[in-house]
């Protein structure tokens, strides 16, 4: 049995057909895929880059913010009592008449080092005036103090101030 010249194109054709077939199934195909795997690694990658330059911001920030809170702490001085502190706040904005009690506040929480210090001061018969002028002081002394305003009544309220020894 003789084959033809047509005959033998068209085994020759599928001869390159069936070779291409499979360079394109075991080479280009997995080539492909690999370079797409790649790619989304990539871009994983580069997204946990971005998540890591956020968090070490975000941490710069943290050290910045504790080197300024243990350096106001330090300026306090080791006299410092919170309640001597609102006690010369209160005189000085002409409320100390006005204080009906002054109590510690215990906190559960400790934090290394540093332990939570609070005091609940009750006024009675403040005006708006002087209970700002009070809040001002407080929150402006620079001694890192946090307060907490509970407001009982029109012109009664009570205050915790909050800090770290």
């Amino acid at each position: 049995m003789r084959i033809n010249r047509r005959e033998m194109a068209f085994f020759i054709l599928g001869g390159f057909f069936v070779i291409a077939l499979l360079y394109y199934l075991f080479i280009i195909s997995p080539a492909i895929a690999r370079q797409n795997s790649l790619i989304e690694h990539i871009e994983k990658k580069e997204a946990d880059l971005v998540g890591m330059i956020e968090l070490k911001g975000k941490w710069e920030r943290f050290k910045a913010n504790k080197l300024k809170a243990e350096k106001i702490l330090d300026q306090r001085g080791k006299k410092f009592t919170l309640l001597s502190f609102l006690e010369g706040v209160s005189r000085k904005v002409g409320i100390d008449n006005k204080i009906q009690y002054m109590k510690p506040l215990t906190f559960h929480e400790e934090l290394g080092a540093l332990e939570p210090v609070g005091i609940e001061m009750n006024l009675g018969g403040i005006n708006i005036k002087q209970l700002v002028n009070l809040l001002h002081k407080i929150e402006c002394s620079e001694k890192l103090l946090r307060v907490t305003l509970k407001k009982d009544k029109l012109l009664k309220v009570t205050l915790q101030v909050n800090t770290y020894m």
